[in-house]
């Protein structure tokens, strides 16, 4: 069997000028650290998710009868395609940050297919309700299912980000779109296995709207921090 070569076998072999410059590189770049594959990333991910997820729902308590809305139709579907949303758009954001790994078009319809869905199932099965009503509530709640939402998603995509600032991602913004995506439909599943307001307009506002304001956020943030491999 022929003996595998090892990295001094190949440096013997190279012209001295070649052979010491090589040495001081391996010598700067220090010991060679393999990036864990997609797989064991969204695992990581996902352990951290239902930490996240639990301290906040622990802290905020879960809405009474939570597991018969979640065998019902609609709320039931809604519930679990929020998680579903969220850990499918968390792979696609570890696979956009590692080159060669990245989502493909599959994966991409996916996602797609599951946002229209969480924005047509409060539009057309769930019950109506008045936008006056809704703003005038928050008030008195100090808006307390929008700012929820808000502050699951905070540490779930900073925890995510910094486990992927070790790839390589070259669509930086497209990563951190990806994750935020993940960290806002963590939270808009925790805020709605407490709330007990199942209205159309009070989850559009309260629980899906986040995402569509603060989505610029960790796209920005993704572009600068995600890239800083570059440099």
């Amino acid at each position: 069997m022929k003996k595998k070569s090892s990295t001094k076998d190949y440096l013997k072999n190279l012209p001295d000028i070649q052979r010491r410059a090589a040495e001081k590189l391996l010598a700067e770049a220090g010991p060679f650290q393999p990036v864990p594959s997609v797989l064991k990333q969204w695992l990581i991910w996902l352990g951290l998710a239902v930490l996240v997820a639990g301290v906040s729902l622990w802290m905020i308590k879960p809405q009474e009868g939570i597991l018969e809305k979640m065998l019902q139709l609609p709320s039931g579907s809604f519930m679990i395609l929020l998680f579903i949303g969220s850990a499918l758009a968390a792979w696609n954001g570890i696979a956009s940050s590692m080159p060669g790994e990245e989502p493909g078009s599959v994966s991409k319809g996916w996602m797609i297919a599951i946002l229209a869905a969480l924005i047509a199932i409060p539009l057309f099965f769930f019950t109506s309700d008045n936008l006056a009503g809704v703003l005038e509530h928050n008030a008195e709640s100090g808006w307390f299912c929008f700012r929820t939402v808000v502050l699951v998603a905070i540490p779930s995509w900073t925890l995510l980000a910094w486990m992927v600032s070790r790839n390589a991602s070259f669509h930086p913004g497209w990563t951190g779109a990806w994750l935020g995506i993940s960290a806002f439909l963590l939270g808009t599943g925790t805020i709605q296995a407490h709330c007990t307001h199942w209205e159309t307009t009070h989850i559009l506002v309260n629980h899906l709207l986040p995402m569509g304001l603060f989505m610029v956020i960790p796209i920005w943030i993704g572009t600068y921090w995600l890239s800083r491999w570059k440099k």
